[in-house]
């Protein structure tokens, strides 16, 4: 599948960068960044950096917004480190992004591209998809579907907020550039939360281990990215390359379709993903009469922890397939 990954680079968004870049079923034919963990000027850098430290260099980096939609960027340094990449030395690039604007490159590729052939990642906030939409809202035509890692939902257990109490970090630093994206009509698929924070499904201690003896530069980057959060709470949540396995692996997740609102209020409901759970209304809406309010999305509400770790560690060491 043809992939556009757009992202905030961050500590989780580089191994979801690594992922792609070593998953044969994608053929990425860009990267996007925005601002998000960071500010899109060390997104853009971070981005490069991690390409040319897993030795890709045949992959375009676009740099996008520098703010969301209406509020102040709000970035969080505290989690990803200064630089964004947990501060984990990875060298500077040599190259640098190209000069077109993220939401030029993807209204050009979608414009050129048939119907259903391109596939829309997004593992930061949604503001150059938002952009994009506006700028051509006709290429929503043209997209296969769009992965957003994004959002709590409340559909599992650990389907709670990260910033507010309710508030995924994705969705609250740009809400509504979400509601644009949810509502475009699009297929959207949304890996939050609910999933991303299961324990099953984090990296521990062992899993380190495995990756520090590996080998591979794709481990060693992630040995260096995660060992701020490692040592600060134990494990290292993967967010970010969670919404590319959704992608690749499919079977690895259920996912269950449910009308969802995003919150634009302000305080800690700002950014709230609402998923109307009536049973009544998913499924007998229509006889009774009630309209549903918000999109129609698909929301990952299952994870198989010790699969979807596997298939990490083996496509991160290089070891997929031989042991």
């Amino acid at each position: 599948m043809k992939v556009i990954l757009d992202v905030d680079t961050g500590t989780d968004d580089a191994l979801a960068i690594a992922l792609a870049t070593l998953s044969p079923e994608i053929e990425l034919i860009g990267l996007t960044t925005v601002s998000g963990n960071v500010h899109v000027d060390k997104t853009s850098v971070n981005t490069v950096r991690v390409l040319e430290f897993l030795g890709v260099d045949d992959v375009p980096v676009f740099r996008g917004a520098a703010k969301p939609l209406v509020k102040e960027l709000r970035t969080v340094e505290w989690v990803h480190g200064s630089d964004g990449l947990g501060d984990s030395g990875i060298p500077m690039p040599r190259r640098k992004p190209e000069d077109k604007p993220a939401a030029e490159f993807i209204v050009e590729e979608l414009r050129k591209s048939s119907p259903g052939e391109i596939t829309l990642i997004a593992t930061g906030p949604l503001t150059n998809l938002a952009i994009a939409l506006l700028l051509e809202p006709r290429i929503v035509e043209k997209i296969q579907k769009i992965i957003v890692m994004g959002g709590a939902f409340g559909v599992t257990p650990h389907g709670t907020g990260n910033i507010t109490p309710v508030s995924e970090f994705n969705i609250y630093t740009d809400p509504e550039a979400a509601k644009i994206v949810f509502e475009s009509g699009a297929k959207v698929s949304c890996v939050g939360l609910d999933v991303t924070m299961n324990p099953s499904a984090v990296l521990r201690a062992e899993h380190i281990d495995r990756l520090r003896g590996s080998g591979s530069k794709a481990a060693e980057l992630a040995v260096r990215v995660t060992r701020g959060m490692m040592e600060r709470v134990g494990f290292f949540a993967l967010h970010d390359p969670m919404a590319v396995a959704l992608a690749v692996k499919p079977e690895l997740f259920k996912t269950e379709e449910y009308y969802v609102q995003v919150s634009l209020e302000e305080g800690d409901l700002r950014g709230q993903t609402i998923a109307d759970r009536r049973w009544f209304v998913r499924e007998l809406g229509e006889k009774l009469g009630i309209k549903p309010r918000g999109a129609k999305v698909s929301i990952a509400s299952w994870v198989d922890g010790p699969r979807f770790l596997r298939f990490f560690l083996d496509r991160i060491t290089g070891h997929e397939g031989k042991e």
